[in-house]
């Protein structure tokens, strides 16, 4: 089952640009190439208190790009253990973000989505609902994607076919929310023509935000 947020077609097509697990080791060229298009993106970010990992959160701030919790850690066994364990590692990130740009996002992004069959078999279905609603009940909102660009899977897609698929499954939406990976060379690659591709199909280019057009993918 499928759920989404609020949509209103009088604003035309947006297309979210998302990136996880960053910042890595290609968050500064995708950001420049954000800067060039003057676009803004989302970043579901996780740990990283290298000097790099710190100016990247304060470029991704001054930029104005939107900040997601993607927990600290990223580690599968460790956050879906249990709803505890789970919690820790949020808040850690969210501390830790606090602290190095004074930013409290209220979005999130599982790992592996919040359908992720890794999370249930590792905590059972139950943990992965009980986080799922006290996340809620705590006023966050979590946020999946409509189109995958597959920069994660191996063997790695060239930035040819990462870029095919994206603008394919983009004719067919109206709002699309676009998970990429900071660590992906081939994402960055493919990240021009996806945004000159994508405004040749009449979008433009919003941040996630509490009020956007959200997606989640439910058990079905």
């Amino acid at each position: 089952m499928i759920t989404t947020g609020p949509t209103n077609r009088r604003h035309g097509k947006i297309a979210y640009l998302t990136f996880d697990d960053g910042p890595s080791k290609y968050t500064n060229q995708i950001l420049d190439i954000l800067k060039k298009h003057n676009i803004q993106a989302t970043f579901f970010v996780v740990g990283n208190p290298t000097p790099y990992g710190l100016r990247m959160y304060r470029k991704l701030k001054r930029l104005g790009h939107g900040i997601g919790n993607h927990t600290y850690s990223h580690h599968f066994e460790r956050i879906y253990r249990s709803s505890t364990d789970f919690f820790n590692d949020f808040y850690r990130l969210e501390r830790f973000i606090q602290r190095v740009i004074g930013v409290r996002t209220r979005l999130f992004r599982f790992p592996g989505g919040s359908n992720t069959q890794l999370g249930y078999n590792i905590g059972g279905r139950r943990t992965m609902e009980s986080i799922k609603r006290k996340l809620g009940a705590r006023g966050y909102r979590y946020c999946d994607w409509t189109i995958d660009s597959q920069d994660s899977l191996l063997p790695r897609p060239t930035p040819r076919e990462i870029t095919a698929k994206v603008l394919r499954e983009s004719k067919y939406q109206q709002h699309c929310i676009i998970l990429c990976h900071d660590f992906s060379e081939r994402s960055l690659l493919a990240l021009p023509a996806i945004i000159l591709g994508l405004k040749k199909q009449g979008y433009r280019f919003e941040k996630l935000s509490t009020r956007s057009y959200n997606y989640q993918i439910k058990e079905g």
